[in-house]
């Protein structure tokens, strides 16, 4: 929900998504194994893709909505002095947050035989 996780086609090398509900490649392969199999969104083709090559980003969409948030609560705060800028902190820790998860995700790496 909070990050896409993507890679690019063998064939094709079109970028597809791929849904993940793990936080990091180890329990990835664990759950699922070295490899995942995958229908390529442009060429169709099917194959398999090693977890390696699959790289987490965040979801731009959660970012632009706690800045709606924040700007709203800014709206709406504004006669009250300092609880209306500290509204504007909310994307700064909605930001962190993706970004923590994101790393966490790519900076694991699995060893290869």
């Amino acid at each position: 929900m909070f990050l896409n996780h993507v890679f690019n086609c063998n064939f094709c090398n079109s970028e597809n998504k791929v849904k993940i509900d793990f936080d990091d490649r180890g329990t990835l392969q664990m759950k699922k194994g070295d490899e995942l199999s995958y229908t390529c969104f442009s060429c169709h083709k099917k194959d398999k893709i090693h977890i390696n090559k699959i790289t987490a980003k965040s979801n731009k969409i959660i970012l632009l909505i706690s800045v709606f948030i924040s700007i709203l609560s800014l709206i709406l705060t504004f006669k009250s002095g300092f609880i209306a800028y500290a509204s504007l902190i909310f994307p700064i820790l909605v930001y962190t947050y993706l970004k923590s998860l994101e790393d966490n995700f790519n900076s694991y790496r699995i060893k290869t035989k």
